[in-house]
């Protein structure tokens, strides 16, 4: 026991006061630790992967099934929505985010499927918990998204069955957390409404969460509240997402802007 004590002693002792084999070991014990971590992030990504399928696909089947009658069929990696008509009008290619900021000012994030997989500019995204934000450029095997809290993004809220043509704006204040400006007072509206996507956007379907309100303040000497919005992604912790593309959008661009 003396014996191992001893060289205990010895070992602490050369590799501290040795410049070298203290190099040594570091990069040693460096790259044994990098390894490691490897090997448990790619178990934890698989595993979660599934999770997070899981939890998307059973998401968006409720919101979908209870605003309107759509079936869902998943073909590979790849989901289809379905009108009455059989038509395709949706299209989601899932994707893991490698990029991802939550605490600047415009925020972005990077996925790993580009134009091979079909992805374009002006293509909405979407977590298993809700909107993520909207393709801003794509190469062949990589998408750059912007991220939901990010100044430039703008999305028309929909509250209990209603649109409202005010903007739900990030101002960098906090992070998973939104503002909406300029609604009634008249308005009935409460904390813990769900704000979702409306019939206004091309980018996503109707019903898809964007949030939860969180907090209404009564502005004195105005008609109207300001609400602050919890985000129903968490961006902090974004990993998996889904790439949702409109089938019709050129033909719908193309009506709105004759009109």
């Amino acid at each position: 026991m003396l014996f191992v004590v001893l060289q205990i002693i010895c070992g602490f002792l050369i590799f501290s006061l040795n410049p070298y084999q203290q190099a040594t070991f570091s990069k040693l014990a460096l790259g044994i630790t990098a390894s490691i971590n490897k090997l448990s992030s790619n178990v934890y990504s698989y595993l979660d992967l599934k999770n997070q399928n899981s939890w998307l696909q059973d998401q968006i089947s409720e919101q979908f099934r209870e605003s309107y009658p759509q079936s869902f069929i998943y073909l590979n990696d790849t989901f289809h929505i379905k009108d009455t008509a059989k038509r395709p009008l949706f299209d989601a290619i899932p994707a893991q985010v490698v990029f991802n900021t939550a605490f600047k000012v415009n925020n972005v994030f990077i996925i790993n499927k580009g134009s091979n997989h079909g992805i374009k500019k002006n293509m909405g995204v979407i977590s298993s918990q809700g909107v993520a934000g909207i393709i801003l450029s794509s190469n062949e095997n990589y998408s750059t998204a912007m991220s939901l809290l990010n100044t430039n993004m703008k999305i028309i809220p929909y509250i209990n069955g209603q649109e409202y043509y005010t903007e739900i704006l990030w101002d960098n204040t906090k992070i998973n957390s939104l503002k909406i400006n300029r609604i009634n007072k008249l308005e009935r509206v409460k904390i813990g409404d769900v704000v979702s996507t409306g019939n206004s956007s091309l980018l996503f379907p109707k019903g898809i969460p964007i949030g939860h309100v969180s907090k209404i303040t009564n502005k004195p000497k105005s008609q109207f509240f300001e609400l602050e919005v919890k985000t129903a992604t968490n961006f902090r912790n974004l990993e998996y997402v889904f790439v949702i593309f409109n089938n019709e959008y050129s033909n719908l661009k193309k009506l709105l802007s004759n009109d």
